[in-house]
């Protein structure tokens, strides 16, 4: 059964997990910090938050070629650019970040290893949108609900859209975690995270969309995990920076129940959400 009373272990647990997301959010590659860029397809191509003139490298290697004066302040590798320099994709290849003279960044990025986008990242920018704070709910311990992870058939995917690109996209779905709340059974389809091991549960709730962002939240877990603890379900990036591309939950993951555990929204100075 779920936790009924205070723990403070695990209330200090999720107040640490909170303190490290804010620093994490305002860092040099946070979800804030996130300025976009653009994809860079011909010769000389400007990107906004970035110095420099940036071209496709002419032998077809992945990566880029910028072109800057000293007083530009573009740096690869510590190195400042006067003339041309190439910024990899790949650490293998080369150097994989450009740092720029107010303090952003670039890296790069592609979908299909043969175009690729210069991505700008700039902590400044958080400060900029009046980014303070991410509200969330108290540590509610009945939030945390004993859980079955459950493997699923071969094969199976759910669709989901994204904000900026409202064509359907199949993703893998490779298990199903199942809890109660208030006696009523649910379930939420997991995707593959990052890490080895790791789950996402992208859901949305009877919250969704007024007490907290519209663009759902997402709980990591390790596959074998006992529990869900909604007291760590978190924004996505979009949420943070108008920059991201965020997938939308899928329909599966729309729980008909309000979860007040968790982070709500991104605020500013005066506790009012950014939107």
């Amino acid at each position: 059964m779920s936790l009924t009373s205070a723990d403070p272990i695990h209330q200090r647990t999720v107040e640490l997990a909170r303190e490290q997301r804010l620093v994490e959010a305002t860092g040099p590659r946070g979800a804030a910090s996130f300025v976009w860029g653009d994809f860079v397809t011909a010769p000389g191509t400007t990107v906004a938050g970035a110095a420099g003139r940036w071209s496709p490298p002419a032998d077809g290697r992945a990566g880029l070629v910028v072109e800057a004066t000293a007083g530009e302040g573009v740096r690869i590798g510590g190195q400042l650019v006067d003339g041309t320099a190439v910024l990899f994709l790949h650490p293998e290849d080369g150097e994989t970040a450009a740092q720029f003279a107010d303090g952003a960044e670039g890296v790069l990025f592609s979908y299909d290893q043969a175009s690729f986008a210069l991505q700008v990242w700039n902590p400044a920018i958080a400060a900029d949108r009046g980014f303070a704070g991410i509200a969330a709910y108290p540590v509610d311990p009945s939030w945390v609900a004993p859980a079955a992870i459950a493997p699923v058939a071969p094969g199976r995917t759910v669709v989901i859209a994204h904000h900026r690109d409202p064509r359907p996209v199949e993703v893998p779905v490779v298990a199903e975690a199942r809890f109660h709340r208030d006696g009523a059974p649910h379930r939420l389809v997991a995707s593959a995270g990052l890490e080895p091991g790791e789950l996402l549960l992208h859901f949305t709730d009877a919250t969704t969309g007024g007490e907290t962002s519209g663009s759902g939240r997402v709980l990591r877990i390790a596959e074998d995990a006992t529990v869900l603890d909604f007291n760590l379900a978190g924004l996505l990036p979009c949420s943070f920076s108008p920059a991201w591309n965020c997938p939308l939950p899928p329909a599966e993951n729309r729980l008909p129940v309000p979860v007040r555990a968790g982070e709500r929204t991104v605020v500013d100075a005066n506790g009012e959400t950014i939107e």
